[in-house]
């Protein structure tokens, strides 16, 4: 059995978001460090806002796919420990796509740097004040835990190949497009 099709569209949207946003903060953290500030840099931050944020709103939507779907059960044969690491892993996997987009936003509201492109910005985060100091602390709390989401992703991916090629088992084929 899979998950609806809207489902698997919009989990891959996120991982495409995900696995865009990991190599863009790389690349940010790293032109930073070399205190490179140019064109390419504010491109970065503005990609990297853009679909930081964007992550956000999907997983609002995803949470609602959540509560409204039935997520599809796991094959009989696979142990009673590896699918209760299989659900921990989502669950933590969602509360970090929650949190390191709340971190870097609050970054950015705190910063301020809230603009995309000349005349598009991100709504401040409410309830946060101007303050570089903050903001620096709450860039170093995104970027710890977006570390520690790229490891999970990591694993994530690792976990559904083994499934594909080396289990042969249909749990990768519940997320994807062919049966």
């Amino acid at each position: 059995m899979q998950y609806t099709r809207n489902w698997r569209i919009l989990h891959w949207v996120i991982a495409l978001c995900v696995l865009s946003l990991i190599p863009i903060g790389l690349l940010i953290e790293a032109r930073t460090e070399a205190n490179l500030w140019d064109d390419f840099t504010n491109l970065l931050y503005s990609i990297h806002k853009s679909l930081g944020f964007s992550v956000l709103l999907l997983m609002l939507v995803r949470v609602g796919f959540k509560l409204y779907y039935t997520s599809p059960e796991y094959p009989n044969a696979l142990p009673r420990k590896q699918i209760l690491l299989a659900k921990s892993l989502h669950h933590l996997l969602y509360v970090l796509l929650f949190i390191v987009p709340l971190f870097g936003w609050a970054g950015v509201t705190a910063f301020p740097a809230l603009e995309i492109i000349p005349g598009v910005r991100l709504p401040a985060m409410p309830g946060i004040p101007n303050d570089e100091a903050l903001a620096a602390r709450l860039f170093s709390i995104h970027g710890t835990l977006a570390i520690l989401l790229a490891i999970l992703v990591l694993g994530h991916i690792g976990a559904g190949l083994h499934h594909l090629f080396i289990k042969k088992d249909a749990i990768f084929q519940r997320m994807w497009f062919k049966k």
